[in-house]
């Protein structure tokens, strides 16, 4: 076995970055099943592998000693072909949000696998119960693909891959509830020499902030970054936190002082730039978001080139563009990237950022293909969620937002109105990724100047600030009430 995986010597935690370090004291065969995790592979170093990898997916970043998540992968598969977890896991995950259509290896593989697999007999109770979840992921049943998670995350609770996808799988398909109720039911078996005990706090964090309790959600955000302090999920859990409670200041000084930490998340770095940016935006600081877009959010979410990264740099202009900055040519370079995704359909949430951003860069005929190709996926074979969700509000949305695009702003209340409850309860992403849908209707409802539409606008705020469970509006949304009330007295 390779040196990087021998244990440590004392006080050697893994891989020094920015004054702290990555895990690397991987947990081999008798360390997983004292977690209560049984594998049918005899290879310790394909299951230290995969024990490597599920950190570098969990805390966000890549190894460089492993050669990142690509080389860790081959590296797990080398020492154990047949591993079944790390099949299961690699697989699933390549399967997991994206098109069929577009993706159909890995979903082959997974079903040759599966067949091999059950007919050998040879799976723990375990993979057996994570190769279905994985199945279930594959054929885009991401309800059912959350309630197999629970059920393995209840029977084997220090399981983080269950933990990691449960929670996910909620966020994917709109289950706010569920972020805080997931994580709180399995904190008590964890102790702080558990491997991922700060991270579970860190996820109780983000659930607790979207559930609006915000004083509770920055104390397990805290104990998550107390002790393990290169944790991005649970600093992009305390910025939320900061962004729903409206101390925008707090934040973007919590961000700014914690950068040398979060900064090491490779792959998740950018979409905490991005909240650093939301804050600039609930300040009026304008110039200073634009320019985080050129420096940071921009070449990174084009150089990605993901539906995740692409919504963050695409809903940033967007924001930017409703407060009367003028954006420039940057839209036509988020709209450009978009249209390799518009017929992928994985989730009606990124599905809307592409239609205002091609509609933003001045290109019609994007955003009449992405409509065309969202009736032909609705009328087509694929099932699931997204589907679901597309088929009750997916068209609206796209028109409603072409509507206010257009100028139409009393036919994009019309459109946008009846759908929004549903919209933010139903699709993907956090309530504050989700709240650009709802600013566009609140845009639309105070431009059009029809005194129901400003109504609507003042009630929507009012309920904004009750759901939220503040005494006062959110930076933004103050500055949004005062204009509407001046078109109002106007």
């Amino acid at each position: 076995m390779s040196k990087t995986f021998e244990s440590p010597e004392a006080g050697d935690s893994g891989i020094v970055i920015g004054g702290s370090s990555f895990p690397a004291n991987w947990r081999d065969i008798a360390g997983w099943r004292a977690d209560g995790v049984s594998f049918s592979s005899p290879s310790n170093e394909a299951v230290k592998l995969y024990d490597a990898l599920l950190h570098q997916a969990i805390y966000h970043y890549h190894d460089p000693m492993l050669g990142g998540f690509t080389g860790t992968s081959k590296s797990m598969l080398a020492a154990d072909p047949d591993f079944a977890m790390g099949n299961i896991f690699t697989l699933g995950m390549d399967c997991f949000a994206t098109s069929p259509l577009k993706n159909a290896e890995p979903r082959k593989k997974l079903i040759d696998f599966s067949a091999k697999a059950k007919s050998d007999g040879k799976l723990t109770e375990y993979e057996l119960n994570h190769l279905i979840a994985a199945e279930l992921m594959a054929a885009e049943d991401y309800w059912g693909a959350m309630i197999k998670f629970e059920e393995i995350l209840r029977q084997f609770p220090r399981d983080p891959y269950a933990l990691q996808m449960a929670y996910f799988l909620a966020l994917t398909i709109g289950e706010t509830k569920r972020l805080k109720d997931i994580p709180s039911s399995i904190v008590e078996h964890y102790t702080p020499s558990t491997p991922f005990y700060g991270h579970v706090f860190g996820k109780l964090c983000f659930g607790q902030g979207e559930n609006c309790e915000y004083e509770a959600g920055e104390i397990s955000g805290r104990k998550a970054l107390d002790h393990f302090p290169l944790d991005n999920w649970a600093h992009h859990a305390l910025a939320h936190n900061f962004e729903e409670s409206g101390r925008a200041l707090q934040g973007r000084l919590f961000l700014s002082n914690t950068a040398r930490d979060w900064t090491q998340g490779t792959t998740f770095s950018h979409h905490i730039w991005w909240h650093t940016a939301l804050f600039h935006v609930q300040l009026g600081e304008f110039d200073a978001a634009l320019d985080l877009y050129d420096a940071r959010i921009g070449p990174m979410t084009l150089k990605d080139g993901g539906n995740f990264p692409l919504s963050d740099g695409s809903s940033l202009l967007m924001r930017l563009h409703l407060e009367g900055v003028n954006i420039g040519e940057r839209a036509r370079e988020q709209a450009t990237a978009w249209t390799n995704h518009n017929d992928d359909f994985v989730s009606l949430f990124y599905d809307g950022h592409n239609a205002f951003m091609s509609l933003l860069a001045g290109d019609r005929m994007a955003c009449t293909t992405l409509i065309n190709n969202m009736q032909e996926y609705i009328k087509g074979d694929r099932q699931g969620w997204n589907k679901d969700v597309t088929a009750r509000v997916g068209v609206p949305l796209v028109e409603g937002i072409t509507h206010y695009m257009d100028g139409e702003y009393s036919s994009a209340v019309q459109t946008l109105a009846p759908i929004m409850s549903e919209l933010q309860g139903s699709i993907q992403g956090s309530r504050a990724q989700k709240d650009i849908y709802a600013q566009i209707l609140l845009h639309a409802a105070a431009r059009s100047g029809v005194s129901s539409d400003l109504n609507l606008a003042e009630e929507i705020l009012t309920n904004k600030l009750k759901e939220s469970k503040l005494e006062k509006h959110t930076p933004l949304n103050q500055r949004f009430y005062e204009r509407m009330i001046a078109v109002h007295q106007h």
